[in-house]
């Protein structure tokens, strides 16, 4: 029977290899929260613009924002193309109590890539290097970085990108298994996940399309494989981890999530994101969540449209109080 790695980054050993991917509008401080009470061993913010930060962008200072629930399992993703912008933000986030310091090179959408970062660097091999030398030389705290098997299918460029990161000091590299010109659709590439695995020093977690313990098991299984990374397929659906978890080291599988669970999340969802962004916006920004926890309810589509109105708790409440 297969059992989960103990995973350790750096000088930081983690409770489990189990971790909520960074999504860019999506991984805020509410739903971090979500995640580690489901039982995530780390948690990644948000993209933050490396050259926003510099500049003291407010709202890029907001993101990085944590809670006492998280402080000791929270990482924070920056992205960005110039190894001395990239520096000085690492040294702010790590002035700011980071313990882990993550590099996106791996986010495919159009207004990234088209300024160089994110899944554009794989395209240029020695700005990686120049990148990820000058991060892990700025601060003391372990950096990880997320990337793609590659940019188009069939292209690999895992194992170099690996291989230039463990040279750089890299600690840890979560590996999305789909190439960029996919985004996240498809089947992940387990042959190229496991090439990139084989001669890798440091640890390779695992990403793209883990949604339950089959899909967990599939990863798993490929020689070297340290953690997994779980992105849409924890939204609305915190226990995943827990599930993953207890499966692996029980060999027993826990009762499905219901209905009635997952608008428990959803409800603690809006409380936490009211107290957050405020009464105003609170559940304002819930909107682009909400299909997550909506999807498969009677009426979804009329659910939803219902939801997108609402400005209070208690609205919130009317909707759903018949539904569980």
């Amino acid at each position: 029977m297969l059992k989960l790695p103990k995973l350790t980054i750096g000088n930081i050993k983690l409770k489990n290899c189990l971790m909520l991917a960074p999504m860019a509008g999506i991984t805020d401080l509410p739903l971090r929260q979500l995640a580690v009470d489901g039982g995530a061993g780390l948690v990644f913010t948000e993209m933050v613009s490396a050259t926003a930060m510099v500049y003291g962008d407010k709202k890029t200072y907001k993101l990085l924002t944590t809670s006492d629930k998280e402080k000791n399992c929270v990482a924070a993703q920056i992205f960005g193309t110039k190894p001395e912008i990239m520096s000085e933000c690492a040294k702010r986030v790590q002035d700011l109590g980071y313990k882990i310091i993550d590099i996106n090179l791996g986010c495919p959408a159009k207004k990234i890539t088209k300024v160089g970062a994110g899944s554009r660097l794989l395209a240029n091999p020695k700005q990686v290097e120049n990148v990820l030398s000058a991060v892990v030389k700025a601060v003391s705290v372990p950096v990880t970085i997320k990337t793609r098997i590659g940019l188009l299918q069939g292209q690999n460029v895992a194992p170099e990108i690996i291989e230039i990161a463990q040279n750089c000091g890299i600690k840890m590299v979560s590996l999305h298994a789909r190439y960029a010109e996919f985004a996240h659709s498809g089947d992940p590439d387990l042959e190229a996940f496991a090439l990139a695995c084989e001669g890798a020093k440091i640890p390779i977690v695992a990403n793209g399309g883990i949604v339950d313990i089959k899909t967990a098991e599939k990863f798993l299984k490929i020689k070297n494989c340290s953690g997994l990374m779980i992105g849409r397929g924890a939204i609305g659906n915190y226990d995943i981890f827990k599930q993953i978890e207890y499966f692996f080291d029980k060999e027993q599988m826990t009762p499905p999530s219901t209905i009635k669970t997952r608008l428990r999340w959803f409800r603690q969802h809006a409380i936490d994101s009211i107290q957050y962004y405020g009464k105003e916006k609170g559940l304002v920004v819930l909107r682009k969540i909400a299909p997550y926890y909506i999807k498969g309810l009677p009426n979804a589509c009329s659910i939803r449209n219902s939801f997108n109105k609402i400005t209070t708790l208690e609205e919130f409440d009317k909707i759903f109080k018949n539904l569980e």
